[in-house]
This record gives structure tokens, sequence and C-alpha cells, in this order.
């Protein structure tokens, strides 16, 4: 038999971090031993499911790599999950309860202050078929109730954690259709394992006291009952459950923030589980074949952002720089550092380009990009730091500057119709030795030298390498931006 997993997101939220676990591991689980990969969208909490959320849930998976072999959404199969609750009252395994929730939210208050377990009384287990027909013909609503008969012991094998077991007698006569028609979560889940023919169910260990009422059923309904492997918690570095106050929880919100789906998928990867031969560094299909569920681990998960921030860097730093510049001119956008409008326009390109060459190993999320080539857009600087107003205000800043501005100028005539688009590095690197050599006799070097250069083009003293920010201004912006410093020394506004 061809081993049969499901991934069953409820769109009831964005894809979370814990349950993009889930799915990885299914996935990787599948395709490692050549079985199918199911998605079955669980949306029968009526109130609560939307088709946004839904839409944002297989986008999130497709973006971070992952495919399925067949598609089902339980709001679709409704009339399945009605015609085996019938077989089951038809056979008294189950009966209609025509408790008002106010009745069964008494019951529940008055058990817990005695000290009870809080468990349904079976008070409408026995009804005669007379009142049953009473009540119906009177159109009172119903819930169908699934019968637990005490005395059982329940045990399964989990493949991560070894015999698990239950007693029924803690579990009591649980709901599988509500008063409304919909199936119950339990019922509906093991009645699409059950008819799409699972083999193996991974999901998280918060299912554990699910499993035991879903093997009832499996075995009422005559369903071969699937393997079970329950994946641990993902808990934040405070040793607590993930949450909103850790950052971002969900795939959607650590997309937006700029991680790529490579780092993503190898930090879930490593999430409890890790290759045997310790490798960290990995693409998902790199791994297949090497996942088994036995080695998965049982103890909870620690989120460590800073380390996803890590792989993260890496896979930045493997794209190449047009490739990079593309993923980070949205964010750019977003800050508005630039405009839409200027996607077309060679020159802003080249910069963004230049600038992701420059910036790549500064980078640990994309949308930290902004921050460091802000300074670099714009026709002027817009302040100037402590540090720089020092150096500039030196007796030899002005004449390294007159020199500096004299050398770019010459520069610019050169290129046809004074475009600088394709000043690189390497002529950048030129420009600034031939100014260190003019100046020689003067004395005037190192940091008296360079820093004023900095200073004048970003109002700073520190950044990346001098060529390679003049290389991104481009010969006529740092003429600009030098004459914007020479005016302010000249007027002692520094």
């Amino acid at each position: 038999m061809i081993p049969r997993f499901r991934f069953a997101p409820s769109p009831t939220g964005g894809l979370h971090i814990g349950t993009a676990r889930t799915a990885l591991f299914n996935w990787l689980a599948a395709r490692s031993v050549g079985g199918k990969l199911i998605l079955r969208i669980e949306d029968t909490d009526i109130k609560r499911s939307t088709a946004a959320y839904e839409k944002s849930i297989i986008e999130d998976l497709k973006w971070f790599g992952l495919d399925w072999d067949e598609f089902y959404r339980q709001s679709e199969r409704t009339g399945i999950y009605q015609g085996f609750a019938r077989e089951l009252l038809d056979e008294n395994k189950a009966y209609r309860c025509f408790c008002t929730p106010e009745r069964l939210e008494d019951l529940k208050k008055r058990q817990y202050a005695e000290g009870m377990m809080s468990k349904y009384d079976n008070r409408c287990r026995e009804m005669s078929g007379g009142e049953i027909e009473k009540n119906l013909k009177e159109g009172k609503e119903f819930a169908i109730r699934f019968k637990v008969e005490d005395g059982r012991e329940i045990k399964f094998c989990d493949l991560i954690r070894g015999e698990i077991s239950f007693r029924s007698e803690v579990i009591g006569d649980f709901i599988i259709i509500k008063s409304d028609g919909t199936p119950s979560y339990n019922f509906a889940v093991v009645v699409d394992d059950g008819d799409m023919k699972i083999t193996h169910v991974l999901r998280g260990e918060d299912h554990i006291t699910n499993t035991a009422r879903q093997i009832l059923l499996f075995r009422s309904l005559g369903f071969i009952l699937p393997s079970y492997a329950h994946l641990s918690m993902i808990l934040g570095k405070d040793g607590s459950k993930l949450s909103k106050r850790h950052g971002a929880t969900t795939i959607s919100q650590f997309r937006e923030e700029g991680y790529l789906a490579e780092a993503i998928g190898n930090y879930l990867s490593i999430l409890s589980w890790a290759p045997r031969d310790g490798e960290e560094i990995f693409g998902i299909r790199d791994i297949l074949g090497k996942f088994k569920i036995p080695d998965i681990s049982k103890s909870p998960a620690i989120f460590d952002v800073d380390k996803l921030k890590w792989i993260n860097g890496i896979y930045i730093r493997r794209k190449s720089t047009e490739e990079l510049a593309r993923l980070c001119t949205p964010y750019l956008i977003k800050e508005k550092i630039i405009d839409k409008k200027d996607l077309g326009n060679e020159k802003v390109m080249s910069k963004i380009v230049k600038g992701a060459s420059a910036f790549r190993d500064n980078l640990k999320v994309l949308n930290e990009f902004p921050r460091y080539i802000k300074d670099l857009f714009g026709e002027k600087i817009a302040g100037y730091s402590k540090d720089a107003v020092e150096i500039l205000t030196l007796d030899t800043s002005a004449v390294v500057l007159q020199s500096f501005l004299g050398r770019l100028e010459s520069e610019l005539k050169s290129f046809d119709n004074n475009q600088d688009i394709d000043f690189n590095e390497e002529k950048s690197k030129n420009l600034v030795n031939m100014i260190a050599k003019s100046l020689k006799e003067l004395k005037i070097k190192g940091k008296f030298l360079y820093m004023p250069i900095r200073a004048s083009i970003t109002g700073k003293t520190h950044g990346p390498e001098l060529p390679r920010v003049i290389s991104i201004l481009g010969l006529k912006n740092c003429i600009q931006r030098v004459n914007q410093t020479l005016e302010y020394i000249k007027n002692n506004k520094l």
C-alpha cells in the first residue's frame, strides 16, 4: 500500500509557524517514502473559517515549496458525515441528544463545583422511542452523541512517543454531529481519514487526547486505523508557548519581514529533527530520504529567531546580486524611499543593484535593506552625524573636498551626455587613489583623507567601502553632495 499522509489546517487564521512545521514534516515524511500527501481544509467551524484565510494558507504552503497530490474541503463533504452518523444511529452506536446548551453548561458548572471531571451524564442515552418521536415532532433541536462504553482501555503506539493509553471513563459520550447539522472535529477527521485511506497521521501533541476518541470511532465505523505520531510543541526562548509577544508567529508575517522561503523551510526542518550527519544548512529537497519519523524528538522545540536570522543571512548571501536587488526593491517602495514609477528608471535600478552588492553581508532580513541604503537616495544629505561634523571642521577637510570635487567633475565629462550609471567600484577606487596621490605633498592621508570624503557624501564616518559608496551614488549625486557640504563649511552651518 502506498503511504498516505495528510495536512489538515483550519482556515480560522494565518498559517502559524507550528502548523507550518506540521505541514513540512508531513510533506517530508510522504515524499521520503514515495507516498501521497493530501491537503484537507477543515472548515467546519462556519463562524470562524474564511475563504481569505484558506487562500493565505495555500499561498504560504506553495511559497516555501510544498506541493500535494489531492485536495479536499470539509464543508463540501457534509452529506458524507451525516451518512456515516445515520449508520451509527441505526446500529445503536450513537443517539440523539436533545439537551439544551443551557442545561449542558449548568451540568458542567455543577460537576466542577463538586470537584468532578466535566463529562456528559448520559441523560438522553436511554430515551425511549416514544420520547424521541415526541421531541422530533415538536421540532426540538438535537445533536448526535457517540456511545462510549466504560471500562475499556484505549491504547495506541505513537511513532514518536511510544505506547499511550487512556481509560474510556475519562471520555464520556461525545457529540459527533452538532445541532446545526455540521460534524464535530473528531467525527469529521475520522470519516475523512478513513474514507481517504490515510495511513499516517502526523500532527501536534495537543491532539493526543483527541486520538483516544478517534480510535473508538475508527473501530465503530470499521475503518483501518492509521499510524499516529504527535509532534512536540514549539516554545519561545523563555520556555512559554510561542505567541505574538515573541514576535512574528505566522508564515505571512515572516514573508512580510523579508525572510526567504529557503530559510524558513530549512529552519522548520530542524525544529525537533536533525539529519544524522549533523548538517544544519540544507534545502528541504536535500533531505528527502533522510527524514524518518522515529528520528523526531519528543522534547519541545525552542524557536530561536536569532538562529533563523543567521540561516536567512546565509541564504541571502547565496542570491545573485540581481535577484537580491529584486527581492529588496518592494521594501524600498514600502518605506517610500522610491516610488513604483521608479522601477523603470535605469539609474534608480542601477543604484539598487549596487546597493544589494554593497550591503549583502550586512543583511539578515530583507526589510533591513532600506536602513542601509536610504542615505544614498536623494540629491541631498539629510544631516551630518556628530563625528562627521568633527571631521568636516578640520582645516584640511575643505582642501580634500575641493580636490575630490575636481576629480568628480573631470570624470563626469568623460561620459557621453554626462551619464554616470556605469561608474563602477573599480573606477571609484582609481579616483580615490588619484586624490591620495595629489594630496601626498600636503601630507594629507589616512582618516584625514578618507573620512572627509565619506562624511561629505553620506553624512556619516562609517559604512561600506568608500569606492562602493561612490559607485552607488554616481558622479552627479556625489558632486551635488560635496557642493552641499562645502557650502555648509563655508557658511559655518555644520
